[in-house]
C-alpha cells in the first residue's frame, strides 16, 4: 500500500434478539427431548445418535452469534457477516461513487432518502435501537437503490468522508 491509501478495518458484533434467545431455548429444549426420545425407543444405539443430536444442537447454538465486518479499501466497502467466527458470507461490495447520499440514521436526515426508489432495506449494525447507526442509499448492479444500515466508527466515517464529501451528512455531529 502507498502512503495514500486509505484502509479503514472494524467488526460489528449483533446483539441477540428476543428472538434469538427463544429460539436458542427451543433448539436446547427439542434436542433434549429428542435425545431422551432416542434413549427410551432404540437404547443399544443412542450413544452415537445421542452424540449426534448433540452436536447438531451445539452448532444451530453457535451460529447464533454473527458480526458483521466493515473493509473500506481506497473508496470501496465490503461488508461481510461473519456466523459462529468461522462461516464468512460477503454481503455487499460497493464503490464509493455507487452512494448517493450518507447520514446519521435520524429523524432530522430522513428528508435526505425521499428522492429514491429504495427496493432492499439492509442492516448490517448490532440492533435495532443502537447508538451510532448511520445509512446510506446505494445504486445497485442492476439500477436499483438499496437503504444499507451500518454502525461506523468516527475513523471510518472520516475515511469514508474524504471519498464522499458533499454526499455525507451530519459529520459535524
Amino acid at each position: 500500500m502507498y502512503e495514500d491509501d486509505i484502509f479503514v478495518e472494524e467488526m460489528v458484533v449483533r446483539r441477540k434478539t428476543v428472538w434469538n434467545l427463544l429460539l436458542t431455548a427451543a433448539m436446547i429444549l427439542g434436542g433434549l427431548a429428542v435425545i431422551i426420545l432416542v434413549w427410551l425407543v432404540v437404547p443399544f444405539i443412542s450413544t452415537v445418535l445421542i452424540l449426534i443430536i448433540g452436536f447438531a444442537v451445539y452448532l444451530g447454538v453457535r451460529f447464533q452469534y454473527v458480526e458483521y465486518e466493515y473493509s473500506f479499501t481506497n473508496g470501496d466497502l465490503d461488508v461481510d457477516k461473519i456466523m459462529a467466527k468461522r462461516k464468512r458470507e460477503r454481503k455487499l461490495e460497493i464503490n464509493q461513487r455507487q452512494i448517493r447520499v450518507m447520514a446519521p440514521y435520524t429523524a432530522e436526515y430522513e428528508p435526505e432518502t425521499k428522492d429514491y426508489k429504495v427496493s432492499e432495506v439492509l442492516d448490517f449494525s448490532s440492533s435495532k435501537n443502537a447508538a451510532g447507526r448511520w445509512f446510506f442509499i446505494c445504486e445497485k448492479q442492476d439500477g436499483q437503490f438499496a437503504f444499507v444500515v451500518i454502525q461506523p466508527s468516527p475513523k471510518l466515517r472520516e475515511a469514508m468522508a474524504k471519498y464522499l464529501r458533499s454526499r455525507i451528512k451530519g459529520m459535524d455531529k
